[in-house]
C-alpha cells in the first residue's frame, strides 16, 4: 500500500487572531480544547490511523508548543499568511521527501476526521488521473452526519455543497500560476469574487446556477495548469470544520461520547 507525506494547516495570524480562539481563550484555534486534547491533535490522529501517511508535517506549530502526537512531526515555522504557510509546508516535504510525488493536505480544525476516511479519500484519488484533488460534501448528507452545523453551501447543478478540507496534490503543480491561488485563498469566503477572478462564463453560470463539477474540474485545468477531481465524499467529517462556537460544542459533545465509550 502507497503511502504519502501530510500536511496540516495550523497556521496563524498574528495580526487577525482568529475569534474563536479569542472567544475560548486560547492564543491560537489549533489549541482549543477537543475532548480532552487540542484539536489539531484529532486531525494528526486521523492521518497517522489511516496507514496511508509516512510523514507528518505541521505548518505554524513548535515542540514548545508540547502537544504529544505520539508520532514523530516535523514543524514548520508559521508564516503568518494562510497561502505562505501552504507554501512554506511544501517546501518542507521537498527538502525531507524530494521523491514525494503527492501531498495529502489537511486544515487543523477537522477534530472529527476518521481515519477511515481518509483512507478512503486517498484510495479514491489513486484511481483518478489528475493532479489536484478536492472534496466536497452534498448539503443532504453533511445535515445528516451533522445537524444544525450551518454550514455554507454552494449551488451548482448536481445540488448544494460545502467545501472539505482534505486535499490530495501533485507537489509538482503547487508553484503552477501562483499569484492566480493567492487571489482565489483570499477570497475564498466569497463565491461571487472567485467567480469574478475567474471570467465572464462563470460570472453567468454562477448568476444562473448553471455551474457544474465538470466545469469546476475544467476551470482548475484552464486557469491552473494542472487536471483537477472534485471528489464528493459521502462521509461529512472531512468538511467538518470548527469555525464558530456553536460548531465547537457539538463536535465537543460528539467526540467527548465517542471517547467515552472508547468509539
Amino acid at each position: 500500500m502507497k503511502t504519502y507525506p501530510a500536511l496540516v494547516l495550523a497556521g496563524y495570524s498574528t495580526e487577525n487572531p482568529d475569534p474563536l480562539a479569542i472567544a475560548m481563550g486560547v492564543e491560537r484555534k489549533s489549541l482549543i480544547p477537543v475532548a480532552g486534547k487540542p484539536m489539531v491533535y484529532w486531525v494528526v490522529k486521523a492521518l497517522r490511523e489511516s496507514r496511508r501517511v509516512n510523514q507528518i508535517y505541521i505548518v505554524g506549530m513548535g515542540p514548545e508548543d508540547n502537544v504529544d502526537f505520539e508520532t514523530d512531526i516535523v514543524y514548520v515555522p508559521n508564516q503568518n499568511a494562510h497561502f505562505d504557510n501552504i507554501m512554506a509546508g511544501v517546501d518542507a516535504i521537498k527538502a525531507h521527501q524530494p521523491d514525494a510525488e503527492f501531498f495529502i493536505t489537511a486544515s487543523a480544525d477537522i477534530p472529527a476526521l476518521k481515519p477511515s476516511t481518509v483512507a478512503w479519500f486517498v484510495e479514491t484519488c489513486e484511481g483518478l488521473e489528475g493532479d489536484l484533488y478536492y472534496s466536497v460534501v452534498e448539503r443532504d448528507v453533511m445535515e445528516a452526519a451533522f445537524p444544525d452545523s450551518r454550514r455554507s453551501y454552494v449551488p451548482v447543478v448536481e445540488g448544494k455543497f460545502c467545501g472539505g478540507d482534505l486535499f490530495f496534490v501533485r507537489t509538482a503543480i503547487v508553484h503552477n500560476n501562483e499569484q492566480l491561488v493567492r487571489e482565489l485563498l483570499a477570497k475564498r469566503k466569497s463565491a461571487w469574487q472567485q467567480a469574478r477572478l475567474l471570467g465572464f462564463s462563470t460570472i453567468v453560470k454562477f448568476l444562473f446556477r448553471r455551474l457544474s463539477i465538470k466545469d469546476a474540474e475544467a476551470l482548475s485545468e484552464r486557469l491552473l495548469h494542472a487536471t483537477g477531481h472534485v471528489i464528493v465524499s459521502p462521509y461529512a467529517d472531512l468538511a467538518m470544520d470548527v469555525d464558530k462556537p456553536h460548531q465547537l460544542e457539538m463536535v465537543r459533545a460528539r467526540m467527548e461520547a465517542h471517547t467515552e465509550t472508547g468509539a
